[in-house]
């Protein structure tokens, strides 16, 4: 380029003026992809105003005026077109590595003598390589149901969710067709998402709202009103299926009448015509929204409302329905902008703090003063996050009058070693509320600094993705521990008549029961979160269990105990199934707090008086890194070793032994004949 050309334009300009020129060496280097291969040798032409045009749009955007989003928004579309499931990790970074390397030296060239620019454009890739390459501490496997607002919002938050060690895995549902989207559903209903996300009213989904958007027939008033009820009912149908399909937190936006538009006179009177219908539609549809999440949370489901309004606030409707960019492919908006600070903190949340279960804290430092610091930890408590402070029980609480007490905060130690021996609990597991060097002490933790408030934004979040069911808070349970440790701390010098009589006392019993429908998501929850006895390391969704309760060749057992220190909850789940081999044991778990007392083998027993005349019952076995504690269960009641797990012939041949110490509480129908 000539120095007259440098002294003419600006470096935006220069990159505008050779748009087709970047264009095609942008498209150059993904050709033999086979994503691409097919349509670039259709039309090489067309090819490259619809997929690289708009990378040298968003650079030039970026290089004028400074504005972040357009970064962001070449970082989202980047990582989209990079995004390929059927290529290995190799294969992908040398993708990344190519590509990147290949695009930092076309728009080089097209500043050619224009150093100071040159090096924006290095500085800028810099930054586009390290968001895509840089190693995340966690993944997070989001379903996005919705139209082409869930591609904008990526856009705009693929770089800041990096920040917070959080990758995004996508998987989109976009048609516009309410049938297509739920026939989508039901293919990806046994997919291991960490979140599920629904928009339900934005832009063009479902096709009914979508045609009230168009100026066309606006005064045909029955025709407008059935596409409004149209509208209203597939939406609230497709909520039903997610609700029905997934057991995973569900966020669900209350959404806006939002129009996008290109700021001329004409879309502005389009848009006082058409608002008066999508306003009534979006009323009627979080007026049902609101009534169906409030029924199914009674039944533990996790649902988190997204009140579209909220987010659009101070910026009003028509300022968050402008185009930023408008293209054929490529079509973002304000308000995906608008949206990503929220859906960062969803991602921070799903990634790195939900399957977290404790919140340490120094009370004195982080608590005192803070009412709604207090509040969210009380809130996180009751949805069974256990809470610990790092002081020496009985020091003074600094707690202000009907704010967090003592007996709040399931154990008081000096530091976040002893909490950590003191309720078995690994520190992977902990949240450690510290401004100071916490972080580099524990790394397996997550270290949160109290001073920053999005950090109580974050954890007020974590407590709305969490189920609300009765008897989540687990303090007393480790109370009622302490207490029966100290009760049986002579056991290891007892011999076996001893203990018999000291564990008499403590007045055991279990109740074995079969679980109902309302038993689904603890029973899942239990699974899924134990360890140490999990016969099979078994994994299972809350539907899985749905589906088999209440089958007649299968029964959930459920064991819940109790002792003189008060009930244990839930404390194991034992799946039995009835098949012509016999009957099959392929979930067996226990609870932690249940350990020692012989009740694995009273499920056991339970299970083996199920089977009928020369049947046998066999367990299903996988070892892994953490189940050495239920590894000599089936063989000490008399299993013998077969592939896959453990056998035992002829069960009704003779008992399992069970602790003399237990009362048992049974409640299981046998299976009919």
């Amino acid at each position: 380029m000539a120095s007259a050309a440098i002294e003419q334009y600006s470096p935006a300009e220069r990159l505008r003026h050779a748009r087709n020129a970047i264009g095609r060496k942008l498209a150059a280097l993904v050709v033999d992809w086979p994503k691409y291969a097919g349509s670039f040798a259709d039309d090489p032409r067309r090819f490259v105003e619809l997929e690289t045009h708009a990378f040298v749009d968003y650079i030039a955007g970026y290089i004028a005026t400074g504005d972040e989003n357009y970064r962001h928004l070449y970082i989202g579309e980047k990582a989209k077109q990079l995004h390929d499931p059927t290529v290995d990790v190799q294969e992908h970074e040398r993708r990344v590595a190519h590509l990147l390397s290949g695009e930092r030296r076309a728009f080089r060239e097209a500043l050619d003598g224009d150093a100071a620019a040159q090096g924006r454009i290095d500085d800028l890739f810099d930054v586009v390589a390290h968001a895509l390459t840089a190693r995340a501490s966690a993944e997070v496997r989001v379903l996005f149901v919705g139209d082409c607002l869930y591609l904008d919002v990526i856009s705009f938050l693929t770089a800041p969710a990096l920040a917070d060690g959080v990758r995004l895995r996508p998987t989109f549902v976009t048609s516009h067709d309410a049938v297509d989207v739920r026939t989508a559903l039901g293919r990806l209903a046994d997919e291991p998402f960490d979140i599920v996300c629904y928009s339900p009213l934005n832009y063009a989904l479902p096709s009914d709202y979508s045609v009230l958007q168009r100026t066309p027939g606006l005064l045909h008033l029955p025709t407008r009103l059935d596409h409004a009820d149209a509208a209203v009912e597939q939406a609230l149908r497709t909520f039903d299926a997610l609700a029905d399909l997934f057991d995973r937190p569900i966020l669900v936006h209350q959404p806006v009448p939002l129009i996008r538009h290109q700021e001329s006179m004409k879309e502005r009177v389009r848009g006082r015509l058409l608002l008066p219908m999508l306003r009534r539609v979006t009323r009627q549809f979080n007026a049902a929204l609101t009534q169906r999440v409030a029924e199914r949370t009674a039944r533990g489901q996790v649902f988190h409302l997204l009140d579209e309004q909220a987010i659009v606030g101070e910026h009003g409707l028509w300022a968050a329905g402008r185009y930023l960019y408008r293209s054929d492919l490529q079509h973002p908006a304000v308000f995906g902008a608008l949206l990503a600070p929220y859906y960062r903190d969803v991602l921070t949340v799903a990634g790195r703090l939900l399957g977290r279960k404790l919140v340490a804290c120094d009370p004195g430092d982080t608590l005192r003063d803070h009412p709604g610091r207090q509040a969210t930890l009380l809130r996180l408590k009751q949805r069974g996050i256990i809470l610990a402070a790092r002081a020496e029980d009985g020091s003074p609480w600094p707690m202000a009058e009907r704010g967090l007490a003592p007996e709040d905060f399931a154990s008081h130690q000096p530091d976040v070693e002893r909490i950590a021996g003191h309720l078995n609990l690994k520190l992977k597991s902990f949240v450690i509320l510290d401004g100071r060097e916490a972080g580099e002490r524990f790394p397996t933790a997550l270290t949160l600094d109290p001073a920053d408030p999005r950090n109580w934004r974050l954890l007020d979040l974590w407590a709305d993705l969490l189920p609300a069911r009765p008897g989540a808070d687990r303090t007393d349970f480790y109370r009622q521990r302490d207490e029966r440790q100290r009760f049986i701390t002579a056991e290891a010098e007892m011999d076996a008549t001893q203990r018999d009589r000291l564990y008499a006392q403590l007045r055991l019993l279990l109740t074995i029961r079969e679980a109902g429908p309302e038993d689904a998501e603890r029973a899942a929850t239990l699974i899924n979160r134990t360890n140490q006895f999990n016969m099979a390391g078994s994994r299972v969704t809350r539907r899985w269990i749905e589906e088999r309760i209440g089958r007649g060749n299968v029964r959930v057992l459920i064991g819940e105990a109790a002792d003189r220190f008060g009930p244990m909850g839930t404390i194991g789940v034992l799946l039995v199934e009835r098949t012509e081999g016999g009957l099959c044991l392929p979930v067996f778990v226990l609870s932690c707090r249940a350990f020692g007392f012989g009740m694995e083998r009273a499920l056991l027993e339970e299970a083996r008086r199920l089977a009928g005349p020369g049947q046998a019952l066999t367990g299903a076995f996988r070892p892994t890194e953490h189940n050495q504690p239920c590894h000599p269960v089936y063989p000490k009641a008399g299993f013998v070793e077969v592939e896959g797990g453990w056998r035992l012939e002829s069960a009704t041949a003779k008992a399992i032994e069970v602790a003399p110490w237990l009362t048992i509480d049974r409640r299981v129908r046998p299976f009919e004949a």
